[in-house]
């Protein structure tokens, strides 16, 4: 019975609205377990540092869950739930952990074909949510493929997006599969109960930790701290409008290094309308200097128009534009030319300059670069009092 209530317990969990978790103080064996976990990625993480871990990704779930509870319930619109990927996780564990990899029962999956989907599921909305009318036409269909009975909408609505789509276009074996993932967790998670028991770990917070490692890059991202690729942090939004401009001034003063930027090069270059005839250039000009190649082949220079002294103003042309992009007293590769011409050059007595303290680039970079200074200086307030508030000591 004790197998039974664990396993309803965690599935209402897995498929219900998420409630901010209680709490949890992680065994040692807990701890040993996810030390395995991530030394598979990490060899060099120490058990402390696990545990670290371990408490600060409940600390951002327990925030997470207080101040963003969408981002907890869904990090993209168009991607799986949160659910899902715990589900994963946990079924990933179960097998290289615990070593469970019994297969679960294909039975029972026959009427499941393509009319079957296009019939029940109909056509995929345009902007991929669906009506209310849809939502109680799908709640209405039952799928008696699991111990858990579902709906056929609580099957289908922790799915991404492009899943999703490919089941409303009759995808019969997608759909199939996707059972079967679920007949795994559950048959694992029945099979993991027994065996967890005697090894002081517990689902629950097996599942706060599958969640919490889920969404630590996302919920740090939110905050300001770490940064991801096309996501914006509302924190950071928020800190960089208070940012004044004695904090800018300050910073340019400390940082002042960060903001040169090449003002001028000396160059030589040459142009040429075939391509054998630029690495025959820059094979002669390898072997004595570029001036003297220049001067061989009687050809002329590019830069004689500026005096082979090219500042940034001259950057409208690409060919200065290249100089400028070279390391000094290195001959360039033979680059192609956006009008066709086959180019090598030379830069140097490369010269640095200073943006002024109140240039636009100077006060954009600044006032980011003080917004993560203070994001992360209120979240290890945040994460300090925490601890204290938990009693927890690292």
């Amino acid at each position: 019975m004790r197998g039974l209530y664990i396993l309803t317990a965690l599935l209402g969990l897995l498929f219900s609205n998420l409630a901010v978790a209680a709490f949890n103080q992680y065994t040692e064996s807990e701890i040993d377990l996810m030390w395995q976990v991530y030394k598979e990625q990490r060899p060099e993480i120490s058990k402390q540092q696990t545990r670290e871990r371990l408490y600060e990704n409940q600390f951002l779930l327990e925030y997470a869950q207080k101040n963003m509870p969408e981002l907890v319930e869904r990090q993209a619109s168009v991607g799986f739930s949160t659910h899902y990927h715990v589900m994963r996780y946990l079924d990933n564990l179960f097998i290289h952990q615990l070593n469970l990899t019994d297969k679960p029962a294909k039975t029972g999956l026959e009427p499941f074909d393509k009319h079957w989907l296009k019939t029940n599921l109909g056509q995929y909305p345009l902007n991929g949510q669906y009506s209310d009318d849809q939502i109680k036409q799908f709640n209405a269909i039952k799928l008696n493929l699991f111990e858990n009975s579902m709906t056929l909408y609580e099957f289908i609505a922790p799915l991404s997006m492009q899943t999703r789509f490919r089941l409303h276009q009759g995808d019969s074996d997608l759909f199939k599969t996707e059972i079967l993932k679920h007949r795994q967790f559950i048959l694992h998670l029945k099979q993991a109960d027994a065996v967890l028991q005697t090894q002081q770990l517990s689902l629950p917070h097996l599942y706060s930790i599958a969640m919490g490692d889920i969404l630590r890059p996302s919920i740090q991202s939110w905050l300001g701290i770490k940064g991801i690729m096309h996501v914006d942090s509302p924190v950071l939004t928020r800190l960089e409008s208070t940012v004044t401009s004695a904090e800018i001034q300050q910073y340019y003063q400390q940082h002042k290094e960060r903001f040169h930027y090449l003002k001028s090069v000396k160059a030589h270059g040459g142009e040429f309308t075939e391509r054998e005839a630029a690495l025959a250039f820059r094979k002669q000009a390898e072997t004595s200097s570029i001036q003297h190649a220049l001067k061989q082949l009687n050809q002329p220079d590019i830069y004689t128009q500026y005096k082979n002294h090219l500042t940034r103003e001259h950057k409208r042309n690409w060919a200065v534009q290249f100089a400028f992009t070279q390391k000094p007293q290195q001959l360039s590769e033979v680059i192609r030319s956006p009008n066709g011409l086959w180019v090598v050059v030379m830069s140097y007595d490369h010269t640095f300059g200073y943006f002024n303290a109140n240039d636009e680039t100077v006060r954009y970079q600044a006032k980011k670069a003080i917004a993560i200074e203070k994001a992360k200086s209120s979240y290890q307030q945040k994460w300090l009092a925490w601890q204290t508030h938990h009693g927890v000591k690292l």
